[in-house]
């Protein structure tokens, strides 16, 4: 490999880090703030229960919201970590990057009016529909219907950024980098100009454009010029453009990554396939009923260079530190993990008083020898003899907290 290859590579992972690092940092910080704004209960009665009625109102909650698909990472983690449904926090992690109130009044200026209509509204079908799959598919978390009868402190500031800049990003910092790392050898694989030079239409270019675009990292507004430039100069028909203003924004490889740890290999797979298969749909019927008139699209997009710059190093200092603290602990982990007779993961816990109702509702079962409880991550390890899985869920049921898949 030459070191033309080399520089070309390193530029294409150091201006996808720079463009990503901005709505990332304000992922991180929204999740801050509804850590200390939304109570899990919150969360819990409106997102966590099995149903249609909570995914519809997990998608409604995304649309309008201004995270990209590396920005809602951490909030969707979070949503998950403290109650909701997976059904939920995957509607949510569908529909919230493919628009927001910034996107809308960009498609608005340079797509015209109906395209800034049906954007947002086919965002909240596409995570209604990704959300139900999931509701049909993937097995039930344990959930519980009793009441936590106790008041939890009032959480600060100070809370919100350590739960932001410190404990969020130690989940997702090394599947967002090796994320990046494979984001840019695909950028470095696809060449310049692609679909103007091979003239691709219909079906295979909705087909084509999905595949190049689901991989792909690109926010929701700054995909909006990129598809009108499509239009205009590659003659690009607009179902093609939209399957890009849609799959670009809606998932990259690293949220990919993300998810895959935090919610499954299963969901991943609904995920990617609702994205996929709605994209193509939607683009196929834009083809047919809408005409985009080219003297509306214009060529302006705005960088703020100061703001990405300092935002992709303090980005990067979070990464460091996130990845070197969580590799250095990673071993005991890993011991304290393989030697527990059962994991599990124990969602709605916000407080010590939590944690210790959890230990003494499992030490209430039979041959508990000793409990471990993250309550963060909700990571609970349970060590002793002849244990019963079935007996311990329904304990912890039984003092009002729900059990999550491991995954």
């Amino acid at each position: 490999m030459n070191i033309e290859v080399l520089l070309k590579y390193w530029h294409g992972i150091n201006s996808l880090f720079l463009e990503m690092s901005p709505y990332l940092m304000l992922g991180f910080l929204v999740s801050g703030l509804l850590y200390i704004i939304i109570s899990k209960e919150t969360i819990v009665n409106n997102l966590g229960k099995p149903g249609a009625l909570s995914i519809i109102k997990a998608s409604i909650f995304g649309v309008p919201m201004p995270l990209c698909s590396c920005g809602v990472i951490p909030v969707a983690a979070s949503l998950y970590k403290r109650g909701a449904s997976k059904g939920a926090t995957l509607s949510f992690l569908i529909s919230t990057p493919q628009t927001g109130i910034d996107s809308i009044l960009i498609t608005y200026g340079m797509l015209g009016p109906i395209f800034a209509i049906i954007r947002p509204i086919i965002a909240l079908f596409t995570g209604i529909v990704g959300g139900m799959c999931v509701e049909q598919i993937i097995r039930e978390d344990y959930t519980t219907s009793i009441k936590i009868d106790h008041k939890h402190p009032k959480k600060t500031l100070k809370d919100a950024l350590i739960y932001a800049f410190i404990t969020l990003p130690q989940d997702i910092a090394w599947p967002l980098i090796k994320g990046i790392l494979l984001a840019g050898l695909i950028t470095l694989i696809i060449p310049d100009n692609f679909f103007q030079n091979h003239g691709i239409t219909g079906l295979s270019a909705m087909i084509l454009m999905a595949l190049i675009s689901i991989p792909m990292y690109i926010c929701a507004t700054a995909s909006v010029p990129i598809a009108a430039g499509l239009i205009l100069s590659g003659n690009l028909e607009p179902g093609a453009a939209f399957v890009f203003l849609m799959a670009g924004p809606a998932t990259n490889i690293a949220t990919i990554s993300v998810i895959t740890k935090t919610l499954g290999r299963k969901i991943v797979y609904i995920y990617l396939s609702t994205i996929f298969i709605c994209s193509i749909i939607f683009g196929s019927l834009i083809n047919k009923f809408i005409i985009i008139n080219s003297n509306i699209i214009s060529h302006q997009m705005n960088h703020n260079n100061w703001l990405h710059m300092s935002s992709g190093l303090l980005l990067l200092a979070i990464c460091l530190y996130a990845i070197i603290n969580k590799f250095t602990f990673n071993d005991v982990i890993e011991e304290l993990e393989n030697k527990a007779d059962l994991s599990l993961i124990v969602k709605n816990m916000t407080c010590n008083h939590c944690k210790e109702t959890v230990t003494e509702a499992i030490n209430t079962c039979d041959g508990i020898r000793d409990v471990k409880i993250n309550l963060e991550s909700g990571e609970t390890l349970i060590y002793g003899n002849n244990l019963n899985e079935q007996q311990i869920i329904t304990s912890i049921n039984d003092v009002g907290y729900s059990i999550g898949e491991n995954t």
